[in-house]
Order: C-alpha cells, then sequence, then structure tokens
C-alpha cells in the first residue's frame, strides 16, 4: 500500500505519493496540461491519474469523444475524489506496463515520470513504446515534456 496526500500551499495542490512530491497544480504545470489536451481527440488513453488536472482539460475539449485512464495506484483515485469530489473518466488500477487490455485509443497520453529530465528519458522511451500497443491506426502518441525527450532523442542521433 502506498502513502498519498494532497497537500495545499496559497490556492495550489501537491500530490505526494510516498512522501516523494510527484505532481502539483501551479500555473506551469496546468498550461502543459491544458497543451496536450487541447492536441487530444476522439478516444484518449490516459496514463496516470495524478491531480486529474489533464481530465478537466480534457473533458472540456469537444473533439474527445471518451477519457480513460490507467493508474497504478487506487489510492490515488480515492484521494482525488476525497479531496475534489469527483473523478473524471473511467479510470482502470492497474500498470501500465502490464496492462493487457486490447481497446485501441485515438490517443495516448503519458505522464507516468515525476521530473521533465535527462534522467526520464528511460521512462518516456518505455511509455512510447508501450503506448504504440493502444493506438488505432494514425492515432497520436502525446505526453508531458514530449517535446525536450524527443529533442534529446534527436541529439543523441546526431552525435558520433
Amino acid at each position: 500500500m502506498v502513502k498519498i496526500e494532497i497537500t495545499q500551499q496559497k490556492g495550489y495542490n501537491f500530490l505526494w505519493i510516498d512522501d516523494y512530491l510527484w505532481m502539483w497544480d501551479i500555473p506551469g504545470e496546468t498550461e502543459c496540461q491544458e497543451e496536450l489536451a487541447k492536441k487530444a481527440y476522439g478516444d484518449v488513453l490516459n496514463i496516470g491519474y495524478g491531480l486529474g488536472v489533464i481530465h478537466k482539460y480534457l473533458k472540456e475539449n469537444p473533439k474527445v469523444k471518451t477519457i480513460s485512464t490507467i493508474e497504478k495506484h487506487k489510492e490515488v483515485v480515492d484521494k482525488c475524489k476525497e479531496v475534489f469530489g469527483e473523478v473524471i473518466g473511467e479510470v482502470i488500477i492497474d500498470d501500465f506496463y502490464n496492462y493487457s487490455g486490447d481497446r485501441k485509443f485515438d490517443c495516448v497520453i503519458g505522464d507516468a515520470w515525476a521530473e521533465v529530465h535527462p534522467k526520464s528519458l528511460k521512462d518516456y522511451l518505455k511509455f512510447k513504446k508501450n503506448a504504440q500497443k493502444f493506438l488505432k491506426n494514425n492515432g497520436k502518441i502525446l505526453a508531458w515534456g514530449q517535446d525536450y525527450f524527443e529533442y534529446l532523442l534527436n541529439q543523441k542521433r546526431h552525435q558520433c
């Protein structure tokens, strides 16, 4: 069992998982999540519920038909429901990397790493590879920090 806390400071929420600061809803974070949600369409699979920030924006996007999320920790979902009064979309409690569902999605959105940092590149690559299994033909993978991670990958390709 994991320890989940949502603390509040100066009007913002901070998600702690086992005493590790995992996510927050400060303006810089919500702007990034809103931009991802604007690019989404059709049936969307999101990896990680977090504070449900992207879910609010996906719900507002008229191009999005359905929202499904794979969340590893049921306690995160329970705490969000307790604190915010709702959980948006269908939530599947499972580890994304072990999940074996056969439903396909127009968009798969990843936000399953704590930092946009070079040390998280391997997590991004693992997500990207696994996400392919859940995409419809011509589907789209979106991710928090994607531009940065793709930049790092491009730099590695051009090194001698």
